[in-house]
């Protein structure tokens, strides 16, 4: 994902929109490249506006950082769409299909999120993965609610998936998997759970 087109110094926007092209600038630079190389001063240049107004709206660039974190963190779980109106195989295979588009367009950020950086241990980061879990979860159970049950089991259940999904994301994007082999474990893994796990859980 490319950075956003800077924006011309001088022009006139209102306090919101200023944030929010800053943030956006923010967004596609820590996309792209290691955050723990990334200045305020960069992020300026790049929202084509001074340093100090980064500050004035951020803070510092840790700041920054959370900020583009918590704006992108629902996307994982929003982003998959398909429910139950569309048959269990289309479904998983085109929800795991976004969620790996969002990760592919997101790759530093979402590294310097689990890859347990110094920019992980901060508390402010674990309530966002905390949050972005919880959907995830509520996002499963709510785009398969013809095939599963909302039971404690089954939430711990779908908890470990995301554990498990994020390991394998992990691998992907560090080079040690492929895209079609990071999908292919994703679905099948998934399906198995479903179809398999799940009810053993509930009959048990």
């Amino acid at each position: 994902m490319a950075p956003s087109e800077p924006v011309q110094r001088g022009r006139r926007l209102s306090p919101e929109a200023r944030r929010e092209a800053i943030l956006d600038a923010a967004r596609g630079l820590f996309a792209e490249r290691d955050p723990g190389t990334i200045s305020t001063g960069d992020i300026a240049e790049a929202a084509g506006v001074a340093r100090s107004l980064v500050h004035h709206y951020f803070g510092g660039i840790d700041d920054v950082f959370i900020a583009v974190v918590a704006d992108r963190a629902p996307a994982l779980a929003d982003v998959r769409s398909a429910g139950p109106e569309t048959p269990f195989d289309e479904r998983i295979a085109a929800n795991v299909a976004a969620g790996l588009d969002v990760v592919d367009a997101n790759r530093e950020t979402w590294l310097a999120v689990v890859d347990h950086g110094p920019r992980a241990t901060d508390p402010r980061i674990h309530g966002i993965v905390e949050f972005a879990v919880q959907r995830n979860i509520e996002r499963m159970l709510t785009a398969n609610s013809d095939l599963i049950a909302d039971t404690p089991a089954t939430r711990n259940a779908l908890r470990a998936f995301s554990a498990f999904s994020t390991e394998a994301i992990r691998a992907w994007v560090a080079g040690r998997a492929s895209r079609e082999e990071t999908e292919a474990l994703l679905v099948a893994s998934f399906t198995a759970l479903v179809r398999h796990a799940l009810p053993s859980l509930e009959a048990g």
